[in-house]
């Protein structure tokens, strides 16, 4: 029995995409064979956030996060690799 993988995935770069119920997905344009199409970031909550592994030191994917954020608070960052 083979493996079959699914590499269908748009990584919308540059912006936030919902991937449920107040959880977005912001993914660093950082491709490689590590990352797959690149590092993805998540903001989870409505008013208040935490911020699941925020990414790498990428001007481009900061300035995406802090949009998605749009000045609400942040209570967590929770980091889940190094």
């Amino acid at each position: 029995m083979a493996l079959e993988f699914d590499t269908s995935f748009d990584p919308a770069y540059g912006r936030a995409v919902t991937v449920a119920p107040d959880v977005l997905r912001i993914t660093a344009g950082n491709p490689s064979p590590f990352t797959f199409h690149g590092t993805n970031s998540y903001l989870v909550g409505r008013d208040t956030l935490a911020v699941i592994d925020p990414g790498p030191e990428d001007d481009a994917h900061l300035e995406t996060l802090l949009t998605a954020i749009a000045g609400r608070p942040v209570s967590h960052i929770f980091v889940s690799h190094t």
